[in-house]
């Protein structure tokens, strides 16, 4: 599981708007879980887009924690956010291929 660091913990709960320590252990693991749907989306924080990555993934938890009683029900991400997510996997993928062609692995000989 993905640790939270403690200035992460603090800038999620503001993004949030949520006081108190009472909720810190699920705000966590809520923060984390984000975390790892982005990796496993094949986003990965950088100096580059680390902005908009926290926002995502605060955006995110936020969704997470105010939808965390939902059982059987599937409720739609915010409206936003899917653009800036489909916006994050573009540019990782776009330095994937500029990585490539830099280490000449393009198939060109």
């Amino acid at each position: 599981m993905t640790t939270i660091c403690p200035e992460s913990l603090a800038a999620c709960k503001a993004y949030m708007r949520v006081d108190g320590s009472e909720e810190d252990t699920l705000i966590s693991s809520l923060l984390a879980s984000a975390f790892e749907y982005l990796t496993s989306a094949g986003i990965f924080r950088t100096a580059d887009n680390s902005a908009r990555y926290d926002i995502v993934a605060y955006s995110l938890t936020l969704y997470y924690y105010d939808h965390r009683d939902a059982v059987s029900t599937e409720t739609e991400m915010p409206r936003g956010l899917r653009p800036v997510i489909n916006q994050l996997k573009l540019d990782a993928t776009a330095q994937a291929v500029a990585d490539s062609y830099e280490e000449g692995s393009d198939g060109r000989s």
